[in-house]
């Protein structure tokens, strides 16, 4: 596989970016640091040194802090308690209200709301036919404005929006009262499709964390060439705001639309021509 994608344990998933904020809706239960989440850990979670690279004529919104950074979005050093100060998973910074795409076809496995940093969340479960993957994958979306209007065990077709980005469990703490908005992405991959669900968490026999950019990378798409050994550059399928996915057929999507550059360009013009001063009327 290129780049390194190290296996961290079973318990370490569960402690942290399965939910590391264990705890009903509306609220959290504090729980003192694992010893999955202590400064030993930071051996569990590594870069994998894929690079997503995106379509020339598409203005995808870019990772702001990558799978196992050590830094949030702003710069700032992640905290050791959690994975080591290691990230569990990708973050896209994103205006409130944007949608939020099911980056291949699954199933709804549970929804609900944790306490700080996990907020509103949704977890799917996708099957190796619906991703081209050798493994079942995972992926729970964190820190969404409402609750999805999704039911449990609902099949959710590529590309379809599972809900709207915001800031849930953000507000407060190193963000402040304005929070991020922001998306959060975790990734947990197993052999196996059977599962267990314990509050805000989701474990399957064998699973850990991977980087969410190796899910594009082992995805064959159609057209699509295999990156070669040692490229770490990986090319990332999406879907545009008007619905067209590329390349046409693709089994995995970016997990946000893709604007096409011109239609970014001519926004931006509209924005710029609306706030331009217009002279005075002269009386006639």
């Amino acid at each position: 596989m290129i780049g390194r994608l190290t296996r961290i344990s079973l318990p370490a998933a569960l402690l942290y970016a399965l939910g590391a904020c264990a705890g009903g809706v509306g609220g959290a239960v504090a729980q003192a640091p694992t010893a999955a989440e202590s400064p030993d850990a930071d051996r569990a979670i590594r870069p994998s040194g894929l690079r997503p690279v995106f379509a020339k004529n598409a203005d995808c919104p870019p990772i702001a802090s990558e799978f196992g950074a050590q830094t949030r979005y702003d710069g700032s050093r992640r905290p050791r308690f959690r994975f080591g100060g290691y990230h569990g998973g990708m973050d896209l910074s994103l205006p409130e209200g944007t949608a939020l795409l099911a980056l291949a076809a699954g199933t709804v496995v549970t929804k609900g709301e944790g306490g700080q940093a996990e907020g509103i969340y949704v977890w799917l479960r996708h099957a190796p036919q619906d991703t081209g993957l050798a493994d079942w994958v995972y992926a729970k979306y964190q820190h969404l404005a409402t609750l999805p209007d999704l039911a449990l065990g609902a099949r959710v077709a590529v590309g379809q929006v599972l809900g709207r980005s915001g800031k849930t469990g953000t507000v407060g703490g190193h963000y402040g009262p304005s929070g991020y908005p922001h998306l959060h992405l975790t990734t947990l991959r197993s052999a196996a499709g059977e599962y267990r669900v314990e509050g805000t968490r989701v474990s399957a026999p064998g699973g850990y964390l991977f980087d969410p950019v190796a899910v594009y990378h082992e995805a064959q798409a159609p057209g699509a060439a295999r990156p070669s050994r040692g490229d770490t550059a990986v090319a990332i399928p999406y879907v545009t705001t008007d619905g067209q996915a590329s390349p046409a057929g693709t089994r995995v999507v970016w997990p946000v639309a893709c604007r096409p550059r011109g239609e970014a360009r001519l926004i931006g013009d509209r924005l710029r021509r609306s706030r331009r001063p217009t002279a005075p009327r002269r009386s006639p």
